[in-house]
């Protein structure tokens, strides 16, 4: 039986792009880094070299700017839609789009205790994160459908957690603790329900975030997975435009140093921070059908 393809899919990747907004008072400033991702009628270059249904990649780097240009960047999900719904409907061979858009953090520098309207300061690692993706009607699957999100964002807190009960055989060496430090590195991923109303993206990641901070900062832990859990229930809550969010959470340990070789005692006070190896702990959360 000869072969053939059954999935292709092509397209750029990290597309960096800074907007500046010049208002009369101020100037605001987005900086994104843009995945577009498309799959349609493609195979012939696949398999004969022919060209001729394929949209150069370098072509969808000048979209993202170009569409920028007019877009007004309110928001990371309503261009992700935008530029999916773009490809889809410019080109009839592209039967889907697939655009992830990361936008970077940025906050004004205070001078003199009021926000600067045209200086910036970066508001650290944390990235908001979206994903879109645009079908055709007659496509597989024929579904439009936008996610929210965010990543890179680290808490930590100094007690109310514990790691009792575990499994303990010939391989276990962790002792149980009943107050250690709780570090993460928070990424949610959120799917906005599948209907007519276009939701506030902006004002929804505000809640989602809030929620899931006060969550962390508030809960007794047993486990990561059960503060995590709590945090996907009350994100959930908060926010009813959302039908799941998706929450990962890898351990960021910070382990007790021993102090005994110097004469002095460990008092849950002096840690060794380290990035790895550390556990994944994750989970969808989705609300009953």
């Amino acid at each position: 039986m000869p072969e053939k393809i059954t999935l292709n899919t092509y397209g750029k990747s990290n597309v960096r792009l800074t907007k500046v907004t010049r208002h009369v008072d101020r100037h605001d400033l987005t900086e994104l880094s843009v995945d577009i991702t498309l799959t349609g009628n493609f195979e012939r270059s696949y398999t004969h070299g022919d060209n001729s249904n394929v949209v150069a990649t370098d072509s969808m780097k000048n979209t993202v700017y170009v569409l920028a240009k007019t877009h007004p960047l309110d928001s990371p999900e309503s261009f992700a839609h935008h530029l999916a719904e773009h490809f889809v409907k410019t080109y009839a061979q592209v039967k889907g789009a697939e655009v992830s858009i990361e936008q970077s953090a940025w906050r004004r520098i205070d001078v003199a205790g009021r926000p600067h309207p045209t200086a910036f300061e970066s508001a650290g690692a944390e990235l908001r994160t979206t994903m879109a993706y645009f079908g055709q009607r007659d496509a597989r699957p024929a579904a439009h459908f936008i996610q929210g999100g965010l990543a890179k964002l680290l808490v930590l807190k100094t007690t109310d957690s514990a790691f009792t009960g575990f499994v303990r055989d010939a391989y276990t060496t962790l002792p149980e603790t009943r107050d250690r430090i709780l570090a993460t590195e928070v990424s949610a991923t959120w799917t906005y329900n599948d209907d007519d109303r276009k939701p506030d993206y902006n004002a929804a990641f505000t809640t989602i975030r809030t929620a899931l901070l006060e969550t962390f900062a508030r809960h007794k832990s047993d486990a990561v997975q059960q503060t995590l859990y709590d945090m996907g229930i009350a994100a959930l809550a908060a926010e009813t435009s959302i039908s799941g969010i998706h929450l990962l959470m890898p351990n960021k340990h910070r382990v007790p140093f021993n102090l005994r070789p110097f004469g002095m005692e460990f008092e849950n006070d002096i840690f060794v921070t380290t990035s790895e190896p550390s556990g994944e702990i994750s989970a969808l959360i989705e609300r009953e059908k």
